[in-house]
């Protein structure tokens, strides 16, 4: 799709941003692994660490569960784990947004894939959806975090941190991870 946009002449190719929800944040993290051109990515509950993921998820109905959780499944999936693929991301700027309840990811697999995350990713814990993002709730838009990470992309430092959203034990919004 990148090289469709960047023949057409229309597109800035140097400020190319994804942001995912669930299956789209996970679906985000396949092709920022492997092309250059995307600089940042705005992760929100990406699903991933496929064993407990497809063993655990409420996504996955119980009557088809036994079909996911074979090793032959598991196996054709493996590489498009995020858990596999962010440790190898060069992508600049990376967010991973993961709500503390009702989410679709479990909590054991949560907690892999924001340790795979890479040095210097962007990690919020949030108690629920309103509290996501404090620029929806003013009037803004899900993409601003993005535009700001695209608009000031050559600076070393995350922009348009959060003030809220972090939850006791957690990193707060905005800050990076070491």
């Amino acid at each position: 799709m990148l090289t469709y946009l960047s023949e057409r002449g229309d597109v800035d190719m140097n400020n190319v941003g994804i942001f995912g929800v669930g299956a789209g944040a996970t679906i985000a993290v396949a092709p920022a692994s492997a092309d250059s051109r995307i600089k940042a990515i705005d992760l929100v509950d990406p699903w991933g660490n496929w064993p407990v993921w497809m063993a655990k998820s409420n996504v996955i109905p119980e009557e088809e569960r036994s079909r996911y959780i074979k090793p032959e499944f598991l196996s054709g999936v493996s590489p498009f784990d995020p858990v596999s693929l962010l440790p190898r991301l060069t992508t600049p700027r990376v967010r991973l947004n993961q709500f503390a309840e009702n989410s679709s990811t479990p909590p054991d697999a949560s907690s892999k894939i924001e340790a795979a995350l890479p040095p210097g990713a962007e990690r919020r814990r949030l108690i629920d959806g309103a509290q996501f993002d404090p620029m929806v709730a003013a009037g803004g838009h899900n993409f601003d975090w993005l535009k700001l990470q695209l608009k000031f992309q050559d600076s070393k430092q995350p922009v348009g941190k959060t003030t809220s959203g972090g939850t006791s034990g957690d990193s707060q919004p905005g800050s990076r991870k070491k």
